[in-house]
């Protein structure tokens, strides 16, 4: 345990939220209900989107200070910063999104700049509209200065292996730029009506494995071989689909010719969070599914994130190798640092 005791204090997080404490004002209040609004009070304080409370936060998704402390005692170097994904903006018309993503790439840009030892971020871009999406890249990594770009596992119902999407990746793997697919809006559960507690708990890995399984199939992996896919909750359901994604890929003679590799071995180039809650299965995805790509991703500050990191991860029964790759090893590599 020499070496996962020397990982203390070096963990690199790579999904950790924040909401800014204040956002500008609604640029289309007549319309545009589901512009969020922070209500704060020397109590409490609520995330409010279309009129009702989405969350209770606290100063955690804001405040640098106040998470650092939180860093220090549980032993983690870096947090990567990820705009809560509800602030995606995909619903909004474009000029409304780009408020919307200026102002929260700005304060994650802030946060990094005033404590650059400590954070990294990335950023969100609209899209809604593939085009502008893909210019706006350029300001995420120039003006900035982040590492990478967040975006939902499906974007206003479409899957991320849609060819209207590719000039974005385009423009990521230029720009050297990170994507990291956080589960959004799933469009499994909406589609039965369920509930916001079943959509957390189950939506959101199906719908993370169908973002996977949506850009490996569509070859995107093979078009775009140098772009970095990063996939929250450890990629969700994707790993139980891989020996029926093999399976496709025999009888449909490799999905039409889109692929060179079966979908299991494409899927060991991605790379995933340790956000499982289960120590046996994040072994198995550490060891087999994907050695060497899955970092460190604790969900902070929210109530579902994975305490105790550190603990967690001893709890894997990992080896000194595996424990320094996702303590620290897979997010550089994820992130170039």
């Amino acid at each position: 345990m020499a070496t996962a005791h020397a990982c203390f204090g070096r963990m690199i997080d790579v999904h950790a939220h924040v909401i800014p404490n204040g956002f500008p004002d609604n640029p289309s209040p007549r319309t545009n209900t589901r512009w969020p609004c922070l209500q704060v009070t020397a109590q409490s304080a609520s995330l409010v989107i279309d009129n009702k409370p989405f969350r209770d936060v606290d100063s955690r998704s804001w405040d640098a200070s106040r998470r650092i402390e939180d860093m220090d005692r549980d032993g983690v170097a870096v947090h990567v910063l990820l705009p809560l994904p509800e602030l995606l903006s995909y619903w909004f018309e474009p000029p409304e999104a780009l408020v919307m993503c200026d102002h929260v790439n700005g304060v994650i840009a802030e946060m990094v700049a005033r404590h650059p030892d400590r954070f990294r971020g990335l950023g969100l871009a609209p899209l809604q509209q593939p085009d502008l999406a893909a210019r706006y890249l350029e300001r995420i990594k120039t003006e900035f200065g982040l590492s990478g770009v967040e975006i939902g596992s499906n974007i206003n119902g479409v899957p991320l292996g849609d060819g209207r999407f590719e000039q974005v990746y385009h423009a990521a793997q230029a720009l050297d730029l990170s994507i990291f697919v956080h589960a959004l809006h799933p469009v499994a559960t909406k589609a039965i009506g369920a509930d916001q507690t079943f959509t957390a708990m189950a939506g959101f890995p199906i719908d993370t494995g169908m973002a996977a399984a949506s850009i490996i199939l569509a070859g995107i992996t093979e078009r775009f071989p140098s772009l970095k896919w990063g996939f929250s909750h450890g990629g969700g359901t994707i790993a139980s689909m891989l020996g029926r994604l093999d399976k496709g890929y025999a009888l449909t003679k490799a999905y039409g010719g889109k692929l060179s590799r079966k979908p299991s071995e494409l899927a060991r180039d991605l790379f995933y969070d340790s956000n499982v809650y289960d120590a046996e299965y994040l072994r198995y995805l550490i060891r087999h599914a994907a050695p060497g790509r899955v970092f460190l991703g604790t969900d902070y500050p929210f109530s579902l994130m994975q305490t105790d990191p550190f603990e967690y991860l001893g709890r894997s029964r990992l080896d000194e190798t595996e424990f320094e790759s996702v303590c620290a090893g897979a997010a550089r590599t994820f992130l170039a640092l």
